[in-house]
């Protein structure tokens, strides 16, 4: 049986989880943190709040009062935290590195995120990754929390970029699966160690996946 290859033109990467393992609200500490996991993301309440927030059907000033309802602290001192904690967030160095070495080797690069109204606000601007990504989608700019048609967003900005000639990289089994089902390439991050491993034995291959 002849094994077929396929080179990778364009690298999509994830954000939360992936590019970065940060909590947004980490100024206001581990306790406020712990708050906003159960009351945003968590059961009925992630559909009531994260998936509306993820899609700009809410914004970060409804989330905000919200939050303010449950802890006492005021919305601008919350939006205030919120600011400062997407300005300093912690960045993966081996994907960090990768992302920027795809971008000089003249692979086209494009960051794909479920995210909130905040992301593109605070968290690209602050961090420049105009600079090494050459396309951001964020589903809160497109309404949508589906991953393969944020996806399809960026190939339609990147010429020539489909799913057969992509690379995702992602800590979601979910994401991963869906990318490959429309004929993509993916790698399921989970730490820095073995991330870094991986991408040498690619480099090795010449960018070739089987």
């Amino acid at each position: 049986m002849t094994q077929t290859h396929s080179a990778i033109r364009c690298t999509l990467f994830d954000f939360a989880g992936t590019l970065s393992p940060t909590p947004y609200f980490w100024p206001l500490g581990a306790d406020f943190c712990a708050v906003v996991t159960e009351a945003i993301f968590t059961g009925e309440n992630k559909v009531r709040w994260a998936s509306q927030w993820c899609r700009g059907q809410l914004t970060s000033l409804d989330i905000a009062n919200y939050l303010s309802g449950l802890t006492g602290l005021s919305p601008e001192r919350i939006l205030t935290a919120l600011d400062e904690g997407c300005a300093k967030l912690q960045l993966h160095p081996a994907i960090w590195r990768f992302a920027q070495a795809q971008r000089a080797q003249g692979r086209r690069t494009a960051l794909v995120t479920i995210n909130m109204d905040v992301f593109t606000r605070v968290v690209a601007p602050a961090h420049g990754f105009n600079r090494v990504f050459d396309v951001v989608v964020n589903s809160a700019d497109y309404g949508t929390e589906e991953k393969n048609a944020l996806c399809e967003i960026a190939f339609g900005q990147l010429d020539g970029c489909t799913f057969e000639n992509s690379l995702l990289i992602d800590d979601m089994p979910k994401c991963l699966d869906a990318f490959r089902a429309c004929g993509g390439m993916a790698y399921q991050y989970t730490t820095d160690e073995a991330f870094a491993e991986w991408a040498q034995t690619l480099e090795e291959s010449g960018y070739v996946l089987a």
